[in-house]
Parts: C-alpha cells; structure tokens; sequence
C-alpha cells in the first residue's frame, strides 16, 4: 500500500497461489506452492520490480479495504490525547503514512473493525457479562453488581459499585450525592446511571454506575434500589439532580428518608428559556447559593421587581429544591450536578464502546484514580486539603486583626484591631471531610485488576449463562459527539498560544512558534535575555554587579 500498486489472484486452489500486479503490462508477480499436503507454502516465483506506468498508478488502493485498514489502526486507537482514534483521524494517517485517499464510509468501517479487534464485539461482550461480574467480585471483595435479563434471555439492566467506593463514601465523604444519566453512543444504545460524591479535596468520587434502556421509572427506581443495597441506611442523605420526573419519583420512593434537591444551574437554564431572560437567571443563582435568609430575601425581593412571572416560577418550584438556606440538609457547596457531568464528559469516548468493555474502562480509570490521589494525598504539607487550607488560611487573616465580645446569648460584636485571647487549634475547628487524614482513607483500599477474559477461571453455571442482545436499538444517523448547547451558553474554540492555530494548545503543539505576531511578540527558545547595565549574557541589572559604580 505504501507504493501504491495493486495486485489481483491470477490463480488460486488448495495448491497453488498466483498474484500479478493489476497492470497488464507490469512485470511483478508472485507464485507460492504447497508442499506436500502440509501448511506450508514455499515461494517458486517472485519478481519485485514494478515497471508500471506512472500515469496508471491510483490513489485509491484495491487492497486497502475497512479490514485491512482496520487491523493496521487497531494498535493505535487510543491516542496520546487520551481519545479514541476518529474516521477522520484513519483518513488522515492513510494520506499521511501510505499516501492513499480513502472514503469517510470506509474509514468509518475501519474503525469499527479496529474496535471489534481490540475491545470485542457487542454480542461477545453481552455473553462476557455474567464472567465479568463474577472475577470482578473474585477481585475485589465487598463489589456490588447486579445484572437483569428479561424471560427470554435479553439485557435489561446492569450495575457495579466497587468496595472501594462504598467504604469510602459511608467513611469520609459528605452524605450529598449527586445522580444523572447520559446517552450510550454503541450499536445498541442505552443510557448509563451515575452516582456521584465530591471528596474533601473538591474531587469527584464515583459511587455507582448502571446501565439501561433509557430514563424512565423502572430504570432509575431500580437504579436506586441497587444504589440503597450498596450504601444500606444513612440518617441523612441529600440527592441532586436536574428535574427529570423519573428521578424525583425514584428518590420518593426508594429514600423516602433523604432530601431531593435539584441542580441550580438547571433550574437557571430553564429559567432562561422560559423567560428569555438571563439576569432573573443570575438572580435566582445568587439568591440559590445565600447562606443566610437575610441575603435569600434581598435577592428574592429583587428578582421579584425586576419580573414577576420569574418570581412566582422560583417560588411553585421551590425554594426547599433549590435554594440553600432552605434545604432541610445540608447541601454544602455542591449547589450543581457538576461532578456528575465530569464523569460523563470523561467517558465521552468510552461510551460508544461495548458494554463490559465500558465498565473495564471505568475500573480502570478508578484504578488510577484511586492510587495517584492516595499518593498525592499522603504527600500533602497540610493537615487540612489543600482547597479547606486556602479558605482557613485567608479566614485567619481576617480574624488577627478582630476580637469577639459577648454583648448576650444571641449578639455579639466584633472589632477591628483587637488580638487573639485564646490560642486555638483552627484545624480542630474543622469537619473531618476536609482533613487529609480522612482524605487518605478514602482512596486506601486499592481496585484490583481483572485481567484479560482469556485468563479467567469461571464455574460452568455462571459461564454458560446466556445473556442476549437487548431490544433496544441506536436510532438511524450518525451519532451526536457532544450535548445540545443552550443558547446562553457561549461556544469557544481552543487556540494554541505558541503558534496561534486553533484546535489543539501548546502541550501538543508541532508547530513554529509565532514570530512579531501583532501587539505579542514571541521570543524565540535560543533568545537570552542581557543586563541592561552591562549589557552582559546571564543576569539581569539587579544581580549586576556594575550597578553600584559611579557614573563616568
């Protein structure tokens, strides 16, 4: 493929193979025997020369089919940004490596191929899933997994919790979870359920994934239901979520003991597009994330004279949902479904793989999740994470210069200018989610690998389980890569700051580097910079050690 000339069978039997080149007139050819009923060929005949005009030279390689293709790309799906390879992606790399121009809809097909090869099919994967769950729990102990069949052997549902993270959750994490489900991009559609927490270090804590159908009230009540068997009872409990009707109804039913709230920043979209107006959108935000009724009722007063209708909106809504100072739990600061939408935009790439290839992938990205934060964490200088260090640190500033006077039980006054009368341990003062103790803790027990499905060692009755293909089917057209944006959101394009292109930045950047591009100039990487005294290489007129002297 690389030279670009084709070949054709001139013969072919149980015996014989006899390939010449595609041009009559060319001199290539090649001829193999077998020998002697066995599987080896021997070659009789082979001239490597072409002598093929220029002029009948195509682009478009008879041999370079999708299969071909596929097996050549397959090693290098993943690419070092960390994505899966794109057709047009396979298109480039043909022109580029073996100088052949290929059709999108043969690149398209090739990259099927190439993801059969690597990640398995998805009827293969489907009649993995019984093994899979099964070394996952040999794996690691105290896993949760449930799969649901229908009567006739079709896929219905399928949910895994590790260990790892329910310890980790019911231990060290605050008691707010947040829930939302995203569209599966394989052959057969779907949806996948997340669960999701925030560690004290502000980072995202996965609790629980399933996958179904759709978003509808059997997938997510049982869903929850698989969430409340692996978590068991908690006293207090808080839920986020957009304002999916499945999930309130699911919530309701299967917690009736926890808090449903739902996400600020949903509730300010739908605002937006039901009013047309984005600052009774800000409004509400503002008013949503007060800590105090004071600031609640300021802000509530003012969405009320700028619109009435956006008023009485937020208020039939209400203000227990969304607001924080009328939650009846603590919401914290996770005000949005935020680390929710982290996961999904982390598995963008993922979730066109098959199912139990998708869940691996997951293991694996909690895998290394777990074991980097462990590491960083135990290597962390404070006592407190870093983001509850910064917030005490400024706060301590302030109150060196304050002192605290008890005017009675319910008032007191602070002035400025006093001094500390008690010397007290802030970190004390502090919730335990946010200490790097508990921090540790929390990613401690590690996720064990499951290895290659050639490898495991089944019992029969698990192993011969059929699980079929589910009904459900991806509907005609070509898959959308991202979300529907709303109108109020505003659409950026990455560009490089070293060489000015869009589309990739200066970590991945192959380019020159700008040179007096407008106002900015870039300098050059072998440019030095010279004292301004001495007019020397290697230090600045600081360090200079003429800027002492007298001027002549």
């Amino acid at each position: 493929m690389r030279q670009n000339f084709e070949w054709k069978v001139k013969r072919s039997n149980k015996t014989t193979l006899h390939l010449v080149c595609i041009i009559d007139e060319c001199t290539w050819k090649l001829r193999v025997v077998r020998r002697d009923e066995g599987t080896y060929f021997q070659v009789r005949s082979f001239v490597n020369e072409h002598s093929c005009p220029l002029e009948e030279i195509h682009r478009r390689h008879r041999q370079a089919s999708a299969v071909t293709i596929g097996e050549v790309v397959a090693p290098r799906l993943q690419q070092h940004d960390g994505r899966l390879m794109r057709p047009k992606d396979i298109i480039a790399d043909m022109k580029t490596i073996y100088g052949i121009q290929i059709m999108y809809s043969k690149a398209h097909y090739a990259l099927q191929y190439a993801l059969s090869l690597s990640y398995g099919t998805h009827e293969e994967t489907f009649q993995l899933l019984p093994s899979f769950a099964y070394i996952l729990e040999q794996q690691n102990p105290g896993i949760i997994t449930d799969l649901q069949c229908a009567d006739d052997g079709k896929f219905l549902y399928f949910f895994m919790s590790l260990w790892s993270s329910i310890r980790g959750f019911r231990r060290c994490m605050r008691p707010v979870i947040a829930v939302d489900g995203t569209h599966l991009k394989g052959r057969f559609g779907g949806t996948m359920f997340v669960a999701i927490a925030q560690d004290g270090n502000e980072q995202v804590y996965p609790i629980a994934f399933g996958y179904g159908d759709s978003e509808n009230n059997n997938s997510w009540e049982w869903f929850l239901e698989c969430l409340r068997g692996a978590l068991g009872h908690i006293d207090v409990l808080v839920f986020i979520s957009d304002r999916h009707a499945s999930i309130e109804a699911g919530i309701s039913k299967v917690f009736p003991y926890a808090t449903h709230t739902i996400c600020c920043w949903h509730f300010g979209e739908n605002m937006k597009k039901r009013f047309h107006r984005k600052d009774v959108a800000d409004i509400m935000d503002s008013a949503a994330r007060s800590y105090s009724e004071i600031q609640y009722d300021c802000h509530m007063e003012e969405l009320r004279k700028l619109h009435k209708g956006a008023y009485d909106y937020a208020i039939d809504a209400g203000p227990h949902k969304w607001s924080r100072v009328h939650c009846p739990q603590r919401r914290y600061r996770l005000m949005t479904t935020n680390v929710a939408e982290c996961i999904n935009s982390c598995l963008k790439f993922a979730r066109q793989l098959p199912l139990m290839t998708l869940a691996e992938f997951i293991r694996n990205i909690l895998q290394k999740w777990f074991h980097d934060r462990h590491t960083a964490a135990q290597s962390m200088r404070h006592r407190l994470t870093d983001p509850a260090h910064g917030v005490i640190q400024k706060r301590v500033e302030k109150c060196n210069y304050m002192t605290v006077n008890v005017v009675d039980w319910n008032i007191f006054s602070v002035k400025h200018k006093g001094k500390q009368e008690r010397n007290l341990d802030f970190t004390s003062l502090c919730a335990d989610y946010y200490k790097r103790e508990t921090l540790i803790d929390a990613y401690s027990v590690p996720i064990m690998l499951v290895g290659h499905p050639s490898s495991w060692v089944v019992p029969s009755d698990i192993a011969v389980r059929v699980v079929l293909n589910p009904k459900t089917k991806r509907q005609s057209g070509r898959p959308m890569e991202g979300r529907h944006v709303s109108s109020s959101e505003r659409t950026t394009t990455q560009s490089c700051r070293r060489c000015g292109q869009p589309g990739h930045n200066s970590r991945r950047c192959s380019n020159p580097p700008m040179v007096n591009e407008g106002p900015r100039t870039i300098v050059p990487d072998d440019y030095r910079r010279k004292c301004s005294i001495c007019h020397t290489i290697g230090h600045n007129k600081q360090t200079c050690p003429q800027k002492d002297m007298p001027v002549e």
